[in-house]
Parts: structure tokens; sequence; C-alpha cells
């Protein structure tokens, strides 16, 4: 029995450095494609994750030309005709939930000496539930905090944790661009939303106050707007622009402002997540190949360098597929080896960079079961052309050669 086995895989020990070489290539190929299937499936549930946070029942009307891009709503062209009073206007069309106007700008906070520049977003008290955002202290605003120019402010959990680390800031004062606010909420960790914006690193304060003391401006960005069902969405994007377009005096085709849709930001952003996700998977499989094709012509070149072996056995009475099967076993052999390791440190890889890289982890069953698949069918096609050309060897030929 030792001396059966020594004889089917001696020779693959034989050479070490290029059995090692020949293993590399299948490691690679199979630790990236386990890997990068692995992010491509976290990418999918971060991406909607992000989505959460901006519903498909979530609506969007921009200030100027928009254009969606990586899944982001990027303006082409601002205007400032946009006003406070048009998302009253938008709230008469039926089926609509809540509606919240928008001004964002970048401010300085200051805190007993602690200075964070972040983004300021001016909202109305519909804003939080329309956007879903958690509240992990504090409260909402009230309609007559905003509605009376009160100066309160929500902050994001990466601006509270700059300015009062484990303090509790409800109740404190803190300065926007110098001029003071009460803090009145802290919202929960959300994250990156589907706009691409870090959620964690904002401010929330009343619009009105927005315009009026912080940037002293008359009209607003945007205007947020959520809908009972999202069957309602065809309905509300035509009323929004005939009311607005009418209320603005512009033709449709010459509107200067754009209705976006969640829906929009979401297609956009899950064809370029799985664009990459192809393109990544088509390289790591072809990296699989090439290591393939190492095997195959270290096989190859295995059955020449071991002739002399093969007519010996075949003199003996050794059938073809004795000798097929030796050859092929030891090709599978191989890609298994490289492929199990490749798969461990696939997975050992994905642990790490996926947290590491603020995606969620995924255990990767799946590309796992994919690159185990994949290993052992490579490793049999790279085996057949080596153990065929074995079998085709004449004894009687290659022994009078010696």
């Amino acid at each position: 029995m030792i001396l059966k086995y020594k004889l089917l895989f001696g020779g693959l020990f034989y050479k070490k450095l290029r059995l090692v070489l020949s293993v590399i290539g299948i490691i690679i190929g199979v630790a990236s494609l386990l890997l990068m299937n692995a992010f491509g499936e976290a990418a999918k549930i971060k991406t909607l994750r992000e989505i959460e946070t901006f519903g498909p029942e979530v609506m969007m009307v921009v200030a100027g030309s928009v254009r969606v891009h990586g899944g982001r709503a990027i303006q082409t062209d601002i205007t400032t005709t946009l006003k406070p009073d048009d998302a009253e206007i938008l709230r008469k069309i039926t089926g609509i939930k809540y509606v919240s106007p928008v001004f964002n700008g970048d401010g300085i906070i200051r805190y007993l000496g602690n200075i964070v520049t972040t983004v300021v977003n001016g909202v109305n008290e519909e804003y939080i539930p329309l956007r879903k955002f958690p509240l992990s202290e504090g409260r909402n605003f009230l309609k007559d905090e905003v509605l009376g120019y009160k100066k309160v402010i929500i902050l994001g959990q990466k601006v509270k944790a700059q300015l009062f680390g484990k303090e509790d800031p409800i109740g404190k004062v803190i300065l926007l661009n110098k001029l003071p606010f009460r803090v009145i909420g802290v919202l929960a960790p959300i994250g990156i939303d589907a706009s691409n914006a870090d959620q964690d690193d904002q401010v929330l304060i009343p619009y009105t106050v927005a315009l009026a003391a912080v940037y002293n401006v008359d009209y607003i960005r945007s205007i947020y707007l959520s809908l009972e069902n999202t069957s309602q969405i065809p309905f509300a994007e035509k009323q929004i622009i005939i009311l607005l377009s009418k209320k603005h005096k512009v033709e449709e085709k010459n509107k200067d402002f754009e209705v976006v849709k969640a829906e929009d930001i979401l297609q956009t952003k899950t064809q370029t997540t799985e664009l990459f996700s192809i393109l990544i998977k088509s390289i790591s499989t072809l990296c699989l190949c090439v290591g393939a094709l190492g095997v195959t012509a270290i096989m190859t070149l295995a059955v020449n360098e071991r002739k002399k072996e093969i007519g010996i056995r075949k003199a003996l009475g050794a059938e073809n597929k004795a000798i097929l099967f030796q050859f092929l076993v030891e090709s599978i052999l191989i890609t298994f080896l490289g492929g199990i390791i490749g798969i461990i440190l696939g997975i050992i890889g994905s642990l790490i960079l996926l947290p590491l890289l603020k995606y969620p982890l995924v255990f990767p069953w799946s590309p796992i079961l994919i690159s185990f698949l994949l290993t052992i069918t490579f490793g049999i096609i790279a085996g057949i052309y080596p153990a065929y050309k074995a079998t085709k060897i004449e004894p009687i030929i290659l022994l009078r050669s010696y």
C-alpha cells in the first residue's frame, strides 16, 4: 500500500519548488476570487443599508440642474429660485406624508476650546422622521421652535464625540458660526447614506434660523418629501413639476429645479456596484485560469520528465486508465491544495479587510462554495491533457531509447 502511494505521488513531490510555484498560482486565483466575491456581497448589503435612510418613498426637489452619478445626486447648475413656501405648496399633493425644506452649508462649531468644522443642515421637525434618523439622546425639533426661530441644534454622532467626548451634551450651549445654540438631541450612528454623505458628520438646526441668522439668505437648496405609498411616486412627480413650474413661471422643459427619486439613486448605485463586482470577479476568474494553465504546464512537463517511469509501468502491465488516473489525481491534488490554502487566506482577508474598510462583515459561504467548485473543475481540466498525453507513450519505443 505504501509503495502504491509512493508510486502515485512520488513524482509530484520530487520537484518541490515547481510544485510550490504551481500551487501559488491557484492560491492567488482562489483567494482573490473569494475575497472579491465577499466584497461584492458586502457592497450590496451596504448599499441596501444606505438606502434605508433614503427609502424608496423619498423624493427630493433640488434647485437647478442635477445628474445622478455613482449613486449620488450632483448639482451641475445651482439656482436661488427654490423658496421655503414652495415646500408648503407641495403639501397639497395627495399622498404626501412628510415635507421638509433643506438648506445646507458649512459651519464651525465651538465648545470649551474644541472646534469642529462640519455640515449644517437647516430643516424642519419633519426631516428626522422623513429620513428615518434614530436619536440616541434628547429629542426632535418642535414645530413651534422651527416657526419661532429658536436656536436649537441636534448633533451628529461624530460631532458630539469630537465636542463632548463622553460628556452629556443635552442642554449645553455651543457656538455655531459665533451664534449660541442649545443642544436638544444627538443622532444615533447612521454612517454613509445613499448620497455618499456621512450622516454622522452633520448638525441639524431649524431651517428658519439657518436662512435668517446663520447664512442670511432667502432661498433653500432642496425640498425633501416622503409619500404614504411608493405607487404614488409617478403621480407625485408629475404634480411637483406642474405646481413648481407654474409658481416659478417657467416651462417644464426649461424648469429651474429637478425632481430626484430614491429609486434613481439606488438604481445607479446598484448598477455601479454590480459593474465593479462583475469586473473584479472576471479578473479573479482570469487569475484562477492562469493558475490552472500553470498546473497544466507543470503536469505536461512532469509527463515529459517521467516518460521512463511511465514506460516501465506500462511494460509491467499498467493499464492506460491507471496512468490516466495517476496524472489526473496529481493535477487535482495540486489545485485542491492551492484551493484550500486560497480559501483560508480569502476568509482571513475578508474578516480583516471588510471591517477595516467599514463594509458589513459577510461570512462568504457562497464565494467559498464557488471557489471550491471552480478549483476542482479547473483541476480536472488542467489534468486532462497531460494525463491523456501520458497514456499515449509507447513503452517499447521509449525503453529502446534508454
